[in-house]
């Protein structure tokens, strides 16, 4: 049988409803060909993102909730038992959702992370631990500044200068790694357990 003709017909179509029906066909066709494309472009974007996380971005995110449990801080840092412990992100957020989903759930004690993305970083931003990247409304040094004097614990990215940093990520043959400098978060008032010192790629968490 042709399709959509009764095998009871007796006579062959017409042209025009020959037509109509390679139409039909046709059109079914192309309908199935844009499915798969859409289907396809859509496995490709989260192929592209799950290829993101394991990036070097995707790697210092999880450092940065790593982080937490290898330092101490002051009682005095936090408004009250179970108030939020502020992870901020100074300057371009190079993380974007992934760092929002490595703290989700996380506590630095009986405190729930929260992500707060600023653009210039203030003594008001009441940060915990600050993330410092590149920025073109405020130099980095401004950033440290701004929190110096407070138990902040500061990570800067490795594209920057920063020596006041306390933490800064470096590449090591291909790897994400960080240096440490223990004097400058001592001298904030954080302790450093010896364990995450350990892992500095300068020895005793010493000047870069």
């Amino acid at each position: 049988m042709v399709w959509g003709i009764p095998p009871s017909a007796s006579r062959a179509p017409s042209g025009g409803r020959l037509r109509l029906l390679w139409r039909l066909a046709g059109a079914m066709l192309l309908l199935c060909i844009a499915s798969s494309q859409a289907l396809a472009h859509d496995h490709g974007r989260r192929g592209h993102d799950h290829a993101g996380e394991r990036g070097p971005y995707g790697i210092k995110a999880d450092y940065l909730a790593k982080f937490t449990p290898f330092v101490t801080w002051p009682e005095s840092a936090f408004e009250g038992p179970t108030s939020p412990f502020r992870l901020c992100i100074g300057g371009y957020d190079p993380f974007g959702r992934l760092i929002d989903r490595v703290t989700l759930g996380r506590r630095v004690g009986e405190h729930p992370i929260v992500v707060v993305r600023l653009q210039a970083v203030t003594k008001a931003a009441e940060c915990h631990m600050l993330f410092v990247s590149a920025s073109r409304a405020q130099p980095p040094s401004q950033m440290f500044a701004a929190v110096a004097g407070y138990p902040v614990l500061t990570v800067a990215d490795e594209t920057l200068e920063a020596p006041e940093a306390m933490i800064q990520f470096v590449t090591v043959e291909g790897r994400v790694r960080f240096d440490i400098r223990s004097d400058a978060a001592q001298a904030q008032g954080l302790t450093l357990s010896s364990k995450l010192q350990s892992l500095s790629v300068s020895p005793r968490g010493g000047p870069r």
